[in-house]
């Protein structure tokens, strides 16, 4: 390998880790909106921080990044990045736009940084075929549904409560780009849900002014049953094995 190509792929892995920290300056930016009590932008920008992150990787194996920054651990620096962004400021948001009742505004973000902590220390964390066990630490995305929807503090309580229960139950849960099977369709579901969802967060969920609205409205509910349909099929697939696999010990 020529010196000039040797230095332009470093150059090109350099980039890709600076994309990754983008996603730390959007989720700054995110923390001043907070702050400044505008959560639309504040969504808008963790919505940002989403779409780096669902990038990065991909682009990280095609430059081939650890092989050209072997001191630069990538998959730390995306880890460190993703608990701000999807824990931290999720968490910030309970307690500062009070999604849940008063004596539970501290006790709620507690719960979710001790848990999420010990989530991403797991090195257990994944199946072998790269689904989440359990519910994800995808705080961010469960607050933005809460905030579309208006629900009550009560209502925010028992989803946020049930969320994290279901962090102790291993359930099978999809990560779009990761899971081989479904990576094409995944994907294109993944890009139909961030497209609509930025539309409907800049316009409003309950109002509906034209055939436009009605169509984004439909592909993003579209691209969420698909999500919420995979995680089912997989849960009955876990069961329906495990009872076979009884069944079959029982016959043995």
């Amino acid at each position: 390998m020529s010196k000039n190509k040797k230095d332009i792929d470093t150059l090109l892995a350099w980039s890709v880790h600076l994309l990754t920290c983008s996603g730390l300056i959007a989720g700054f930016l995110s923390l001043i909106c907070i702050f400044k009590n505008d959560e639309t932008s504040a969504f808008l920008f963790l919505g940002l921080a989403l779409l780096i992150d669902a990038v990065d990787g991909t682009l990280a194996r095609k430059f081939k990044v650890s092989f050209f920054l072997k001191n630069i651990d990538g998959k730390m620096l995306d880890s460190v990045i993703d608990f701000f962004n999807y824990i931290i400021i999720p968490s910030v948001m309970i307690y500062w736009f009070k999604f849940v009742p008063a004596p539970f505004e501290i006790i709620v973000p507690s719960i979710i940084l001790i848990v999420s902590a010990i989530s991403y220390s797991n090195n257990n964390l994944m199946t072998s075929d790269n689904f989440y066990k359990g519910f994800p630490c995808i705080w961010n995305i469960l607050l933005f549904y809460l905030y579309l929807f208006d629900l009550s503090q009560i209502y925010n309580l028992f989803l946020i409560s049930a969320c994290i229960l279901l962090k102790f139950i291993p359930i099978k849960f999809i990560h779009p780009l990761r899971v081989n099977k479904y990576r094409k369709y995944s994907a294109i579901f993944m890009v139909i849900w961030f497209i609509s969802s930025f539309k409907i967060l800049l316009s409003s969920f309950y109002v509906l002014n034209n055939n436009f609205d009605y169509l984004f409205l439909g592909i993003w509910l579209i691209s969420n049953i698909y999500f919420v349909c995979l995680t089912f099929y997989e849960l009955y697939r876990q069961v329906f094995k495990n009872i076979f696999l009884k069944i079959k010990r029982q016959d043995s």
